[in-house]
């Protein structure tokens, strides 16, 4: 995640593209890679673009559950006050990919642990109820790339699915507006995020955070 700067929310409101939705929300060919997520009036297509070789030093990809991230980003988007049918995509790639966008959006030669590029974050148009015949708003899409977050995670002594839930709710904050380009911004969007991880995200048994974990939530 950028420090000190609004770095990863690219300004140019163009949606990046998903791959390929089923109309019944299931996986047209692998259902390991792609899910529907359907959480009352929210949808998240989540989506994990990474190829076979991502990982910790090529080691291969580790499996992700896309069912738990997307009600994650389901229930932190609902929290921020969408009343009308809307949608987002959430994207899990490799690092190739990332430095690919990052340098296309971000003119920045190195690899991000999370983008979010905003299409129809309005907060009066979300927060109102739908009129008769209103489409769906697309809210935008966060990209994660789980190789990135496994390293900062490493760094800061918590377990991979912490970072991938703070970075999660991060972009969608960013989706919704939330912003830390200077010192109010930022401790306004740490706070929302504390306080929306400790909402919506309990980690498994398996995933024992060290003390200290919240260190990383810098906004």
């Amino acid at each position: 995640m950028s420090e000190g700067g609004s770095a990863d929310c690219p300004d140019d409101r163009r949606r990046i593209p998903a791959g390929g939705r089923s109309p019944t929300g299931e996986q047209d060919e692998d259902p390991q890679r792609r899910r529907r997520i359907v959480r009352g009036h929210f949808v998240v297509e989540v989506e994990d673009r990474r190829g076979a070789d991502a990982g910790p030093g090529g080691g291969g990809r580790e499996p992700l559950d896309l069912s738990r991230w997307g009600l994650l980003a389901a229930a932190a988007a609902l929290r921020e006050g969408v009343r009308r049918p809307a949608e987002m995509g959430l994207a899990f790639v490799d690092e190739a990919e990332i430095s690919e966008l990052a340098a296309a959006w971000l003119q920045s030669d190195h690899p991000t642990d999370v983008l979010a590029f905003p299409v129809e974050a309005s907060a009066p148009r979300m927060r109102r109820g739908p009129l008769e015949g209103d489409p769906p708003l697309l809210i935008g899409d966060v990209v994660v790339c789980p190789e990135v977050a496994s390293r900062q995670a490493g760094e800061a002594g918590h377990a991979l699915a912490d970072e991938l839930a703070l970075l999660i709710v991060h972009g969608v904050l960013h989706l919704f507006g939330h912003d830390h380009a200077g010192p109010v911004e930022s401790l306004r969007m740490k706070r929302r995020t504390r306080t929306l991880l400790a909402r919506l995200y309990r980690p498994s048994r398996a995933e024992v955070t060290a003390p200290g974990a919240d260190s990383r939530l810098v906004g």
